[in-house]
């Protein structure tokens, strides 16, 4: 129904028009929630607020929640890892400093006999002054053959049961003198032995002497000196252990074992009895175990076969068979080993030298395989009584080109050596004899 009231028109809703009374009530409580909802957004907004300067947390949602402990759980996850890198870390600097301080000690047992570069190395001539040894040494016009990764190392066995022993290595002849030559690009070790009764000239004297002689008269740096003369190539330092030493040295790599025979028994026996041991050798044959104080006696023994020059075989079978039991060792076994053997060395060779080849080269090796040559050759010796003494006498000219070869592989030119009367002629010397028969 409309009224008309002057210009106004006024509507007036039936009572009974659903549709209408509910389209007005819907907007009208649209219109309430719109306006609610901001009301109680600030009000929550305000608790927060209120709450954080409390001292409670903010809400936070369920997305924001999940974001932190994966943070957190990633933190403790990086934490462990690197804890564990420290802690490995702290392992490795352990290993590698107890290492360079236990190699330290090691090379600290050796007794080093090293100048400086600049000391005058001096001996006591025949008329019983004391010269400077490169005056008496011969100069050569040939250069003495090398190579760098070839260095050859002279090996002297003394006894100190001599009365004129001393420390120094004077006083005594040498009983073992071998020369050792290492190639560290091929990793071989060769030796080679010399005749202790062999005739040699020694810097400093008119007379030929044996050369263990040169041990007594001028200690190790005269007997360097002598070998160097004689076969004509560079010795880069010495080493001599004392006999007394040696038993030590086979008891640390659990002993050697060699082919004994009965007469060689009986000898060995009695040489064990002069030790003042009771250490019996009670069997023979091939791999006869050894004990230190057996396996010396048995390399003393000199009156049974060849004499010398069996006696030299004896020597380098126990040596070999030292060096076979070393490489069998494990690494710990071979570091206490190496303990009981250097604490025994008397040596003029450099620290870092000691280092390179008896620490690290050695070793290294996948065999403990050497080469040996034993010097005198066949033919090219003379040996019997002479002057009221049995000595040998070799034509140390004929050994040169062998030892040459035998080092390094060549020969080159050199200055003759000189030799003692009753040495056979160059020309009358078996100097064909392919090199490979004669090494064993």
């Amino acid at each position: 129904m409309s009224l008309n009231d002057g210009n106004r028109n006024l509507s007036v809703r039936r009572p009974g028009n659903p549709q209408e009374q509910d389209s007005g009530f819907s907007d009208f409580s649209r219109s309430n929630e719109v306006a609610k909802a901001p009301a109680e957004s600030n009000i929550s907004n305000d608790f927060d607020e209120e709450a954080y300067q409390y001292g409670f947390t903010k809400r936070a949602t369920r997305k924001s929640g999940k974001k932190e402990a994966f943070s957190k759980k990633k933190h403790i996850k990086l934490r462990l890892i690197l804890g564990t890198l420290a802690g490995l870390v702290g392992v490795i600097v352990g290993v590698v400093c107890f290492g360079f301080w236990y190699k330290e000690y090691l090379l600290n047992q050796i007794t080093y006999e090293t100048t400086a570069s600049n000391a005058v190395i001096t001996i006591v001539n025949e008329e019983g002054s004391t010269v400077a040894l490169s005056k008496v040494t011969e100069t050569t016009r040939y250069e003495l053959i090398q190579d760098d990764p070839i260095k050859n190392f002279l090996l002297i066995g003394i006894d100190s049961r001599s009365k004129s022993y001393n420390s120094s290595g004077t006083g005594d002849r040498s009983d073992v003198i071998v020369v050792m030559s290492i190639d560290s690009k091929q990793g071989t070790i060769k030796l080679l032995s010399i005749q202790r009764d062999s005739y040699a000239y020694f810097p400093g004297y008119s007379s030929p002497h044996k050369i263990n002689a040169a041990m007594s008269y001028g200690g190790p740096d005269l007997l360097q000196a002598t070998v160097e003369s004689c076969l004509r190539i560079k010795i880069d330092g010495y080493a001599y252990v004392n006999f007394s030493h040696m038993a030590q040295i086979i008891d640390a790599v659990g002993g050697v074992y060699v082919n004994m025979t009965a007469a060689e028994l009986d000898m060995a026996n009695k040489y064990v009895k002069d030790m003042n041991s009771t250490e019996w050798i009670d069997s023979t044959g091939q791999d006869t175990w050894l004990s230190g104080i057996q396996a010396v006696a048995y390399a003393r023994i000199r009156y049974v076969g060849n004499g010398d020059y069996e006696r030299m075989e004896r020597q380098i079978e126990v040596l070999r068979s030292l060096m076979k039991q070393y490489m069998k060792l494990s690494t710990t076994g071979k570091l206490a080993a190496m303990d009981d053997v250097l604490s025994a060395v008397v040596t003029n060779i450099d620290k870092s030298d000691i280092e390179k080849y008896a620490l690290e080269f050695l070793p290294s090796l996948p065999s403990a395989e050497m080469q040996y040559l034993q010097l005198t050759i066949d033919g090219c010796y003379n040996a019997g009584m002479y002057g009221g003494e049995w000595s040998m006498r070799c034509n140390w000219n004929a050994y040169v080109p062998y030892v040459q070869k035998y080092f390094y592989g060549t020969t080159t030119d050199f200055d003759e050596v000189k030799i003692a009367d009753h040495t056979p002629a160059l020309e009358d010397c078996k100097t064909d004899i392919p090199l490979e028969q004669l090494i064993h």
